[in-house]
């Protein structure tokens, strides 16, 4: 079975990497260039990962989180990404329910052998 990921980041050059080395790999990958964007795909359809941004225009990582949490049925595994090295962000982040994270800039084939080692862990 295909697994599905959805990358939710205001840079379209960050989507189009990850989409790129995510598709490679055999996975299935939606995009959203914003948190309100990325919450319409997200209670449209199911996905295996969600990939987050912390920082973005229109809604932002954490808003997403928490209106997430407000659903109890939830239980995708979400990754956050941020850009900030401040752990307090990151720490928010995680208590709000995403699973795992990294800090940006990453190399591709970072994120793609997180990705794989979380797949393989459910």
């Amino acid at each position: 079975m295909i697994k599905r990921i959805l990358v939710i980041d205001d840079s379209p050059t960050l989507r189009k990497i990850l989409k790129h080395f995510l598709t490679k790999k055999g996975y299935f990958v939606s995009e959203a260039n914003n948190g309100k964007r990325g919450l319409e795909f997200i209670f449209q359809e199911d996905f295996d990962l969600i990939i987050l941004d912390m920082m973005m225009p229109v809604m932002d990582g954490i808003n997403v989180l928490k209106e997430l949490r407000n659903k109890k049925d939830f239980n995708t595994p979400i990754m956050i990404l941020s850009a900030d090295k401040d752990k307090e962000k990151v720490n928010l982040g995680l208590d709000l329910g995403a699973k795992y994270y990294m800090y940006k800039p990453f190399n591709p084939r970072d994120i793609v052998e997180k990705i794989e080692n979380i797949f393989n862990k459910n």
